[in-house]
C-alpha cells in the first residue's frame, strides 16, 4: 500500500502537560458525616448561594457554573439517601438482591457503601431515571403523589439547562430543545443560554423543592414499612427504632428545619390511631 502523505504543520503549540497526581488530591481523612442527606445538601446550598453573583453585574457564566453546583449537590443528595435507605430498609435491601457490582467495588468497599456501585451506572437527570430509581431500587409502587411528580418534571428541566451548559458551553442542542418542548425552542437551537439572576434563584428553589420532596415522600414510604407490631405507641420505648428513619431524614438546617423527634413520633402515632379507627367503621 502506499503512503499517505501527512503533513506536520503547527497551528497552536502545545505546552507540555504538567504533572498533575490526582491521588494526592482527594482528602484521606474524611470520614462520613453523620448528618442526613437532606442537611448535608441544604448545607452545601448554603456555600453555593454565597458563590452565586448578584443581580447587580450578574455574570450569567458564573450563573451556569452555580447552576452545575447545584445540579450535582442534588444528584449527591440522592445518591448517599438512596444508599442509606438500602442499608436501613429490608424491602430495598431485596429490590437490589440481584444487581451487579463489579469486583473493584465489591473488593475494596465497606458494605454500607456497596450501593454506590449500583447508583454509578444511574443519572438522576430525567422524570424517568428519577422515578425509575425510586420504584427498581426502592420497591416504590403505585402512582407517584402529585407534588412528587410536578417537582421532579420541573427539575427535570433544569436538568436540560445543566446539560447545556456542561456540554455545549450554554449552547441549546437539538435533544434538550425537544425535552424543554420544541415548539418553544426550535428557534433557539444552538443559541447561548442567557442565564439572570432571578432564573437562577428560580433553578435553585426548584432544586431545593425536588430534595425536600423527595426526602418528605421517603421518609414516609420507608417508615410505614416498619411493622405495625413494632410500635408499642410510647416514644421512650420506640425510641431507638424511631430515630434510626427521622435521622436519616430530618433537615436540622433551614429555617423551618424538622420537628423534634418525639413530636414527629407524636404525630405519626396519632396519625396510625387515626387511621386505624377509621379502618374500623
Amino acid at each position: 500500500m502506499a503512503n499517505v502523505f501527512r503533513s506536520r504543520l503547527v497551528v497552536s503549540v502545545a505546552p507540555v502537560n504538567p504533572s498533575l497526581l490526582t491521588h494526592t488530591l482527594f482528602d484521606s481523612t474524611h470520614r462520613e458525616s453523620r448528618e442526613s442527606p437532606i442537611s448535608e445538601f441544604l448545607s452545601r446550598l448554603q456555600i453555593l448561594n454565597r458563590l452565586a453573583p448578584q443581580p447587580v453585574g450578574f455574570d450569567p457564566f458564573q450563573g451556569q457554573l452555580v447552576l452545575l453546583g447545584v445540579v450535582a449537590a442534588v444528584e449527591s443528595y440522592l445518591r448517599t439517601q438512596f444508599r442509606r435507605v438500602i442499608d436501613l430498609d429490608a424491602t430495598s435491601q431485596n429490590q437490589v438482591h440481584d444487581q451487579d457490582v463489579s469486583y473493584g467495588a465489591a473488593l475494596f468497599l465497606k458494605k454500607e457503601l456497596l450501593p454506590e456501585a449500583i447508583l454509578e451506572r444511574i443519572a438522576f437527570v430525567s422524570e424517568k431515571s428519577i422515578t425509575s430509581a425510586l420504584r427498581d431500587l426502592l420497591g416504590v409502587k403505585g402512582n407517584m403523589p402529585p407534588d412528587l411528580s410536578v417537582a421532579i418534571t420541573d427539575y427535570a428541566r433544569i436538568c436540560q439547562l445543566r446539560h447545556c451548559a456542561v456540554h455545549r458551553f450554554g449552547k441549546l442542542g437539538a435533544k434538550n430543545a425537544y425535552n424543554l418542548g420544541f415548539a418553544d425552542h426550535s428557534s433557539l437551537l444552538e443559541k447561548p443560554l442567557k442565564l439572570n439572576y432571578v432564573a437562577l434563584q428560580n433553578a435553585i428553589a426548584i432544586s431545593t423543592g425536588l430534595v425536600k420532596s423527595i426526602n418528605n415522600f421517603l421518609f414516609n414510604e420507608i417508615l410505614c414499612r416498619v411493622p405495625d407490631s413494632a410500635w408499642s405507641g410510647d416514644y421512650r420505648r420506640d425510641r431507638v427504632l424511631f430515630r434510626k428513619y427521622y435521622d436519616l431524614f430530618a433537615d436540622t438546617v433551614s429555617v423551618t428545619r424538622t420537628v423534634a423527634a418525639n413530636e414527629l413520633y407524636r404525630q405519626f402515632i396519632q396519625q396510625r390511631r387515626a387511621f386505624a379507627a377509621d379502618q374500623r367503621r
